[in-house]
Order: structure tokens, then C-alpha cells, then sequence
């Protein structure tokens, strides 16, 4: 790939790759075979919930992303790559039955380890379950305590795992004074496949339902998110002289 990544570079040393020697790089057989075994690794992360009772399927969507590079022009930060790609995937579901029963069973089921509640029963602590099922409890609103004053809104739950790789978000109780639709998943596609210059998008079914459909059809939704958004690269194309592709 090194050598790949020079040969984009003859037009002068100091030259970026355009849009076709990008694309080029991001479907070589060594990039696609990183791609496959990237694209297996995060669909066996969501298929773990397959088996969560009170979870119906709706649909799984990929999204594998190539970026280019910048030379740090135009308020931009030099990239020290001459193309990186990342994938992550979702998996949304409608919930039958309780959402809180279900978010147990997700906890119980070994799945991975889930962020802890460092800051102890009752805290706010971001990704955990024992904060989910507080805001659940709690409709949303800090409880009132003695000699203090409450009702203040909680943040909004979520649940990450301690590796940062899965993420787990779902219709929950909107807070006093908010929008409903402020507390669902959103309806907007889970990936675009539009980007330049690479990206695709892969969606199982190939006619999915929407998530209004969804929501329309079970009353919950529920999604998880597999990957690192924003970083963990499965392939990088380093500039000539840096050895730390992968």
C-alpha cells in the first residue's frame, strides 16, 4: 500500500492524490480484504442482540467511509494520511413489551461490559445501565431530595460499552417541557453513500422498513450502533516516508 500511496504522489513530491487515485487505493485487494473482515467483525457485534428477547429486527445498515487528505490549507488540519477508512454499522429494532425489561436482559446477557456508574447509585453516569433504568424510574426528572431542590432534568440515557466500540440508544420518556420527538431515535438514514472518495452504504433487507414504521408498528425503537465513530481506522494510506498505515 505504501508503495501505492508514492505512486499517486508523481506529479511532484509535495502533490495530494486527486479523487481517482483515492478511490483507487480505498479497492485494491488488500483494502478489500481489511474491508470484509472489518464489515464481519461489526455485523457479529450486532448479531449478538439477535437473540435479546422482546427485540423484533428491522433492518442493519453499513456504512464504510474513505477520507482524503488535507494539507492543512483553508482553516483545515494537516492529515498525517493520504486516505483513511472507517465502517460502523447499526442494527434497529422494535421493542415488544417493556423497554426497560429489555435494557436488563441487554445488561444480562454477557453481551460485553457496559459502562460502570462510577459515581454511585443515583449519579448521572453517562452509558450505564443502572443510570438508564434511573431515568426510567424517574420519568426523566432528578428525584427531590431532603433539604434540596429537585425536579431538575436528568440527562439523556444511553448505554456504552467500556471498549467504546457498541453503543445502545432507544425511545425513552421525553423530559418535562420537551418535545416528544426530542426523546426518539432518530428518523434519518443511518449512513450516506455519497461521499467522495469512497463510501458505500449496505442495507439488509435492501427495502428495509423506515423507523416511523417501526415505531408505528411496536411503539419503541431501539438502535445499536457497532464502531468507532470518527476514529479507529480499519485502513490508513500514510504519506510517503510514514510507515504507520495499517
Amino acid at each position: 500500500m505504501a508503495a501505492l500511496g508514492a505512486a499517486a504522489l508523481t506529479g511532484g513530491c509535495s502533490a495530494l492524490p486527486d479523487d481517482g487515485e483515492l478511490r483507487a487505493m480505498a479497492t485494491t485487494a488488500d483494502a478489500q480484504h481489511k474491508r470484509d473482515a472489518e464489515e464481519v467483525r461489526l455485523r457479529t457485534l450486532l448479531g449478538r442482540f439477535d437473540g435479546i428477547e422482546g427485540l423484533r429486527p428491522g433492518f442493519t445498515a453499513v456504512s464504510d467511509v474513505c477520507t482524503g487528505p488535507s494539507d492543512g490549507g483553508w482553516k483545515k488540519e494537516a492529515t498525517v494520511h493520504l486516505m483513511s477508512c472507517s465502517m460502523t454499522a447499526d442494527a434497529v429494532y422494535g421493542v415488544e413489551g417493556d423497554i426497560t425489561a429489555v435494557l436488563r436482559r441487554i445488561g444480562a446477557s454477557g453481551i460485553t461490559t457496559w459502562s460502570a456508574n462510577i459515581n454511585g447509585p443515583g449519579s448521572a453516569s453517562g452509558g450505564s445501565l443502572d443510570y438508564a433504568l434511573m431515568y426510567h424510574r424517574h420519568q426523566g426528572v432528578f428525584p427531590q431530595e431532603s433539604g434540596e431542590s429537585g425536579g431538575l432534568p436528568m440527562p439523556t440515557p444511553y448505554l456504552k460499552s467500556e471498549t467504546g466500540d457498541l453503543s445502545v440508544g432507544w425511545d425513552y420518556p421525553p423530559r418535562p417541557g420537551d418535545p416528544p420527538q426530542s426523546a426518539q431515535v432518530a428518523n434519518d438514514s443511518p449512513c450516506r453513500a455519497d461521499i467522495i472518495p469512497y463510501s458505500r452504504c449496505a442495507t439488509d433487507p435492501g427495502r428495509p422498513p423506515s423507523i416511523a414504521d417501526l415505531r408505528a408498528r411496536y411503539g419503541t425503537v431501539l438502535r445499536v450502533s457497532a464502531g468507532f465513530r470518527g476514529y479507529g481506522a480499519y485502513l490508513t494510506v500514510p504519506r510517503p516516508g510514514d510507515k504507520a498505515g495499517r
